[in-house]
């Protein structure tokens, strides 16, 4: 069952751009649609529901996908793992109800909002991404999730026209999530044995780890959805949580691109660490930083260098402080990126669940009682940098427990070259956001010239990733030319 890394690295890549990516097509649409208010309700429910979800899956997602790596070269004991994780996962699902609904759901001034949510909640119990993750299969998840993204973009464009479709909005979002959820069970059989040839099944002996790994992953959404629901409380208005969700709304789509190796690499190092092959996972996990960077820097600059063209017509003019608040937050790009290589494809995948939960936990905890303390003070700005002081810490503890495989000092002069490609790039994009014609077309003018600047540079330097990136698509194209 063992599959191409490149392969799979590539589709999860597409996975990411239709999951984080697309919002690039319909977040301008909805932000004219919705306007802003709306986008702050919807916004300050979903981050409430997201939390709620979280706690009710209790790590068995991150927990099934390591798992079903381990077993995956045994059908019996994966169909065996596969039952017993999902079972647990729909028994979850109860006391979850039993505290979501009375408390949101039967009163309030958004219970309406809540009750459409269920299908969210119901839809993370159900969810099966975390075992083609952990068997490798990240081409079937793609061309689901593509499916059903075309589904909502139609549907999106179609019926909702104004503010008031809002209830609308959030009954497409959940119902396309939900079916996107179920869809994939069709694909189980291939896999899997029918759970009446499967003996043995203790579906609760998984319980203590899936919880070693809540900890952990409730301390990660924490960075993301308390700020929200915190600027929510803790400011006038929830227009407030508009502006910082779109910020970080679009940050997270970079994040999402650079991510998308993660469950491609937690998988191969899983099976790696349960052969004990520490050259191996060093080198995968080089490879993964390398990646990162190499896209991961020019994003952050680039992001900086557009933002102020970037948001206006995107978004429209009611938006115009999100390009102050993306000023901010950009260096969450390379952090958040490097943080998740370090936490979930390196110490989940060889058993460091113990480190990983004190370096997430003592993040999540600095995170909430800074946001108590610079939130009333600076607003939005406060979340910022509260969530970029909590994920440099997360940072320096993980590199403190993963020093056998890496070496911060040896990945900063190795990529080198990418920062100074990446800073002149930027310098570029500056001058050109200078020119007085329109913003639009200075706005395409930043993005091509800039991306053709660095990657020449890169070019010149004979970046080893960028000749690989070319390679593989004159292996595509069945042309024999290489560069080495």
């Amino acid at each position: 069952m063992k599959k191409s890394v490149t392969n799979n690295v590539l589709y999860n890549m597409l996975f990411q751009f239709f999951t984080t990516f697309l919002p690039v097509i319909t977040t301008p649409y909805l932000s004219r649609t919705l306007g802003l208010s709306q986008s702050g309700v919807f916004s300050f429910v979903e981050s409430i529901v997201t939390l709620f979800t979280v706690f009710g899956v209790i790590g068995t997602s991150l927990y099934g996908c390591r798992k079903i790596a381990y077993v995956r070269d045994d059908k019996e004991q994966l169909s065996r793992t596969l039952y017993e994780v999902l079972i647990l996962k729909l028994l979850l699902f109860i006391p979850v109800c039993l505290v979501y609904i009375p408390i949101f759901c039967l009163s309030g001034e958004y219970s309406v909002y809540f009750i459409i949510n269920i299908m969210t909640v119901l839809g993370s119990a159900v969810e099966m991404g975390w075992f083609f993750n952990g068997v490798e299969d990240f081409k079937s998840v793609t061309i689901r999730n593509f499916i059903i993204k075309i589904i909502f973009v139609v549907c999106l464009f179609t019926f909702i026209k104004s503010p008031k479709d809002l209830t609308k909005y959030i009954i497409l979002v959940c119902s396309t999530n939900l079916l996107g959820d179920l869809s994939i069970w069709f694909l189980l059989p291939r896999y899997v044995l029918p759970i009446k040839k499967v003996k043995n099944i203790h579906p609760l002996h998984h319980l203590k780890e899936s919880f070693t790994l809540f900890i952990p992953q409730s301390a990660n959404y924490i960075y993301s959805l308390s700020d929200k629901a915190m600027i929510g409380f803790l400011t006038p208005t929830l227009d407030n949580v508009g502006v910082y969700d779109y910020a970080y709304r679009i940050v997270k789509m970079i994040i999402g691109i650079l991510q998308s190796m993660g469950y491609v690499i937690l998988s191969r190092i899983a099976n790696l660490s349960a052969q004990d092959n520490k050259k191996d996972i060093k080198k995968y996990i080089n490879k993964s930083i390398d990646f990162s960077l190499f896209l991961g820097v020019p994003m952050m600059f680039g992001l900086i260098g557009i933002a102020n063209t970037f948001v206006p017509f995107y978004l429209g003019s009611e938006f115009h402080e999100v390009s102050r608040v993306i000023l901010v937050i950009s260096p969450l790009v390379l952090i958040t990126s490097f943080n998740s290589i370090l936490g979930v494809q390196l110490m989940l995948a060889v058993k460091k669940d113990k480190e990983y939960t004190i370096a997430t936990v003592t993040g999540a905890v600095i995170n909430i009682l800074l946001n108590f303390a610079l939130i009333p003070i600076l607003g939005i700005y406060g979340a910022c940098l509260t969530s970029i002081f909590s994920e440099i810490i997360v940072m320096i503890i993980q590199l403190h427990y993963t020093k056998e495989y890496i070496s911060l000092k040896n990945i900063l002069c190795g990529n080198w070259k990418v920062f100074f490609a990446a800073i002149i790039m930027f310098i570029i994009c500056k001058l050109i956001g200078l020119l007085q014609i329109n913003i639009i077309l200075v706005f395409l003018l930043q993005m091509s010239i800039s991306v053709l600047v660095y990657f020449a540079i890169m070019f010149l330097f004979k970046n080893e990733i960028l000749y690989q990136i070319i390679n593989k698509g004159l292996e595509i194209l069945k042309i024999k030319y290489r560069f080495s």
